[in-house]
């Protein structure tokens, strides 16, 4: 299933659509902000802060090319387990300290699931993978930290 660049802001999230980018060969293509209401629309973390001035997020949209060869970011489809290595890809630096802050908001999300408390606060992850044509995206599914195989506290940012 594919959705047109003129129909995105109109189209539902459906596992493995497909949503196509726009046709300008810059910024504006970019289809996620137009699928989802306040997206950013660049990096592999885009965050939306909810709207009643909490400072905690209402979604996070992580978006991986799924071919970075050292940092192999990788869908389980059998187990819907997923492997997201984060933003930070220089070796000798703190693993948090990121433009974005993307392992940051990883370290939270795995504090609140440790600590079995205000899981309310923990945002939704939505997964999207580039499909290798323009600027085109997959969405892969919605995704929480943790794994039903392994006990909370084995489970780490």
């Amino acid at each position: 299933m594919e959705v047109q660049f003129n129909e995105l802001e109109k189209a539902d999230l459906v596992i493995d659509c497909i949503y196509k980018g726009g046709n300008a060969k810059n910024a504006s293509d970019e289809p996620l902000p137009k699928l989802i209401p306040r997206c950013e629309a660049s990096g592999g973390f885009r965050k939306k802060l909810r709207e009643d001035g909490s400072g905690k997020y209402a979604y996070v949209v992580l978006y991986t090319t799924m071919s970075e060869l050292e940092w192999p970011d990788y869908l389980e489809e059998e187990t819907g387990i997923f492997r997201y290595y984060g933003d930070n890809r220089e070796p000798g630096k703190e693993l948090t300290d990121t433009k974005k802050k993307g392992n940051k908001i990883l370290e939270m999300a795995f504090e609140l699931l440790n600590e079995g408390t205000h899981l309310e606060d923990m945002p939704p992850f939505l997964i999207f993978k580039k499909t290798g044509n323009g600027r085109d995206v997959q969405f892969l599914g919605l995704a929480a930290p943790g794994n039903y195989f392994l006990r909370r506290s084995d489970c780490n940012a």
